[in-house]
């Protein structure tokens, strides 16, 4: 399956249990494998108020055109603990 750019910037990500985490404001690309590797999702679309969080795709369970689902450990990590975790959601610099 293939999807726009267009279509991914602006998506609304939940976790895997329905809470919601914002909408994808930017992506991060490996050029040499041409892939998508990390999101950069916040609440506000712009990402002007808060840091946004930055998922990376080993945390993505499911994308669809509407949304993109992430596992619920990624969002326990970031609301538990403060401490940097390999598989936590990070807070864009």
């Amino acid at each position: 399956m293939f999807i726009d750019a267009k279509k991914i910037i602006g998506n609304k990500v939940f976790s895997q249990s329905g809470s919601y985490l914002g909408r994808v404001v930017d992506f991060r690309i490996n050029i040499s494998g041409q892939n998508i590797v990390q999101y950069y999702v916040s609440e506000d679309f712009f990402g002007l108020i808060k840091k946004p969080l930055i998922i990376n795709t080993s945390q993505v369970i499911e994308i669809k055109e509407d949304k993109i689902i992430v596992d619920d450990a990624t969002v326990s990590e970031k609301t538990t603990s403060k401490k940097k975790v390999a598989s936590e959601v990070e807070y864009a610099k």
